[in-house]
Parts: structure tokens; sequence; C-alpha cells
């Protein structure tokens, strides 16, 4: 089979959309190689016109009350087409650039500019009668090749997306209860929806947005959980579009926080748990506010947990931990299961082991152990184990077993390291459970039977005990 390599404008066509505006640039690419330009450049504006409407069309199929300008364009040209009124046709035709740039927000204005020009040409290659008769209009090859780019690149190849409706919907997304909670679905789900096929200029304004809801905290009567989902849709976006989004921070943030009123400065330190870069896109004076403003803010409960969200900072580490130290074991408490850190790992263990009753064994499970699942190391897992085995107010508790059964399927991937210790976690209850049943499979009547099937499933030999009837 005789190999075929595409060219750049082949390449360039396949981007596009929309099959039939497709057509239309692979009859202008034919139709510029062959040396036709004119009608290379009737046929890409043609394109732009039918890409246009068929975008206008996609979104006035969809039920949205923000829509409703892109709803009435498409009712005046459908009347226009049924009555066959050529000069309302005629009308709707010369004013979509307008309203592609203006109302539909389509193209940007330097896009403008290009389409301008293009249709400019095309009316001068569409209507010769309009040109002087000693000059006929003879496009260079160079123009219409540079026609052809500017409208895939800027029009036919990205989605029908109004910059202000977008957002709003991007927000209304993250609000909802169904927006996923981690970083690889939210990734998935906001290329595919919103980041493939973006604008460039479009990304930069989400960017800015989801920056400014986060140092401003607008949406208060909201959950933390929301500022945690603007915190995975502005990672999503940094991973997505690398160089677009460190170029708007390093631009946009310094101004940003400097003009921040000194109630919102906190939420810095929230910005830059979620991108510890910020840290050197801000400007000296605000690092030197935020280095100082830890000593003063872990004094107002309302406000310090936020602090702790920015440990991921080096040259704030020192200040925050020494900090939260300073805090009592409630306050400590109440941060590690709020905003917990790699840093908090050995505390969160020290105050488990310290549980002097049951319910205090799995309260403390719950709210300084699970909360530190992704943080925890191998060591981690190990001395937790130690733990649950050297004090019975703990191993005995009704929800350990549950709690374990949900700290061993957070840490897995950790297993080849830590197996040998959760099997020896169930060779020390043997023993201890063995005179409560007259049975082999002993682990099927206990709460530790959850658990005690995932180590089998792993292949973790789990030891029963044989207890001998009495005769």
């Amino acid at each position: 089979m005789n190999s075929i390599r595409l060219s750049d404008l082949d390449e360039l066509a396949l981007t596009v959309r929309d099959r039939t505006s497709q057509s239309y640039v692979l009859e202008a690419i034919e139709a510029y190689r062959g040396g036709a330009y004119r009608s290379a450049i009737v046929s890409i504006w043609i394109a732009v016109t039918y890409d246009i409407i068929a975008k206008l069309r996609e979104l006035a199929s969809q039920d949205d009350e923000s829509l409703k300008n892109v709803k009435h364009t498409i009712s005046e040209l459908d009347d226009a087409i049924k009555k066959e009124d050529i000069k309302a046709l005629q009308r709707i035709e010369d004013d979509l650039l307008n309203k592609a740039l203006n109302e539909f927000e389509f193209i940007s204005k330097h896009e403008f500019k290009d389409m301008k020009r293009l249709k400019e040409d095309r009316n001068l290659c569409a209507h010769p009668a309009f040109v002087s008769e000693d000059v006929l209009f003879n496009p260079e090859p160079e123009r219409v090749r540079m026609h052809i780019v500017h409208a895939v690149k800027a029009l036919m190849q990205h989605q029908p997306i109004q910059g202000k409706a977008v957002i709003d919907r991007l927000d209304n997304d993250i609000k909802s209860p169904f927006f996923p909670s981690d970083l690889d679905t939210v990734q998935i789900y906001l290329n595919s929806k919103y980041l493939d096929h973006a604008k460039e200029s479009l990304i930069k304004k989400i960017i800015i947005v989801l920056v400014v809801k986060i140092l401003h905290n607008e949406d208060t009567a909201l959950t933390i959980s929301y500022h945690k989902k603007i915190a995975l849709a502005l990672k999503a976006i940094s991973n997505r579009h690398v160089t677009i989004y460190e170029e708007q921070m390093c631009s946009k943030l310094p101004t940003l926080t400097e003009k921040l009123e000194d109630s919102k400065i906190p939420n810095i330190y929230r910005l830059l748990g979620i991108d510890s870069r910020c840290w050197k896109w801000i400007r000296k004076p605000t690092q030197i506010w935020l280095k100082k403003g830890v000593t003063h803010l872990i004094a107002q409960p309302t406000s310090r947990e936020v602090i702790f969200t920015a440990t991921n900072v080096e040259e704030l580490r020192e200040e925050i931990l020494t900090a939260f130290n300073s805090l009592d074991q409630k306050a400590q408490i109440n941060i590690i299961a709020s905003s917990p850190q790699p840093e908090f790992s050995d505390r969160a263990i020290e105050i488990y082991s310290r549980s002097n009753g049951f319910r205090t064994a799995e309260h403390y499970g719950k709210t300084v152990i699970l909360p530190m699942i992704e943080y925890f190391s191998t060591s981690n897992i190990l001395e937790i184990i130690e733990v649950v085995k050297q004090n019975s107010q703990i191993w005995d508790a009704g929800e350990t077993p549950s709690i374990l059964e949900m700290l061993y399927d957070g840490t897995k991937k950790l297993l080849p390291q830590t197996k040998n210790s959760w099997q020896s976690l169930f060779d020390f209850l043997s023993p201890e459970y063995g005179w409560k049943l007259e049975r082999s499979e002993i682990w099927e009547n206990t709460s530790w039977k959850g658990l005690a099937k995932r180590l089998k499933s792993d292949g973790i030999v789990v030891r029963n005990i044989e207890v001998e009837k009495n005769s």
C-alpha cells in the first residue's frame, strides 16, 4: 500500500468539527491546490457562514434561557428561508460576523479582523462587476492559504461556546452534587465538555474567574466542598493547558492578590494549597504579610483552618507547623479532619494511640485517621496497625473493623510492603476472639468479617482458630 503523507492543510481540515463545514474546507483546499484562488476564497467564506449558522443551531437546540439571542437569530433565519426573502437572508449573512463577535462570542476581536478581510476578498471574488474593468482581483496563493488557516483555527475547530454562558454553566456544574470529586475524573469531564475545543481567550477567562471565586470567597453560603471542587477544576485546567495557565497566573495573580481587602487575604492560603507555585507569582509585600499572618490568624478560630491548606509551600511550612503544634488537641483534631496534610501524619497517629475508650477510639479513627488516608506512608500504616494491637480500647471498639477496612482499601497501593503487618493483626486478634465462638471460620460471625475477606481475596493468610467443643 502506498504511504500517503498528509500536508499541513489536510491535517488542519481534519480538525474541523462539523462534517459539512469540513466538506467546504476541503473544497477550498482543492481549489487552492489547483490554482483556482478566487474559488478557494468563495468556498472558505461559505464554510465560515455555514459553520456559524451550524453552531447557532446546535446552541438553539439546548434548553437554556441564556440562549434567547441565539434562538431569535435562528428563528429569523428560518423565517427568511421559508419566505424566500433574499434581502433578509443577505442582511443576516452580512451581519453574521458582527454577531459572531459581539453577541455569540465565537471569535475574538483580532479574529474578527481576519474574518472581515476574508469577507472583503470574497466580495471581490464573487462580484467582479464591482471591481474596475481594468483590474481583475487575483489573490496571491499565500493570501488564500492564510484565509483557510485563519478560518479553521479561529472558528471551525471549536465548539459553539459563549464566554459568559459557558462560565455560568461551569460554575453550575461545580456546585452540583454530581460533580466528580477526584482529579482524574474531573480532568476527563472538563476536557471533554469544556477544554478540548475551547479557545485560548475563554480558557484565560475561566482561570481568572475560578481564582477570583477562591480569593473573594463570593459563595459564602456554600460548603467547603465547593472550594475543593474549584481547586480540582483549576488543577485540571493547569494540567490540560500548562502554558496558558502559567502565563495567566504570572501576569494576573500579583494584581489580584494586592487588591484584596485585609479580610480576604487569608483566602490566598487556600489558593497556595491548590498550587504552591502561586507563591512565586505573588509579590514580596504579599509574601511578607502571609508569613506574619500565620501567627495572627491562628488566634482566630473562624479563619485559622484555611492557613493549614498551605503547608505545601516551603517558605510557609515552618511557620504553619509551629502554629499547628501550638494548638490544643481538640483544635488539632478539627484541623486534621477538615484540612488533612502529609505533615500531620505523626500527630494523627499519636492522637489515635491515646484513645482511652471505645467511643473515643471510634471518634479519633473517623477524624484523624480516615481523613489522612491519602497521605499515609508505609511506615505510617505499620505504626497504625501496631497502635491498634497495643490498645484494647481501639481493637475492641465496635466500629474499628469498618474504620480499618476503609484504611485498607485506601492504602492498597502500599500492600506489598504492609501485607505482613495486616496478617499480624489477625494473628494477634485470633486468640482474643477464639474463646467467643466454637467454630473454625471464626471471622464469619464477627465484625472483622469484611476486613478478613479483603485480606483473603488479596492472597493474605488469615488465621482461623479451631476451638474444641466441650464433650
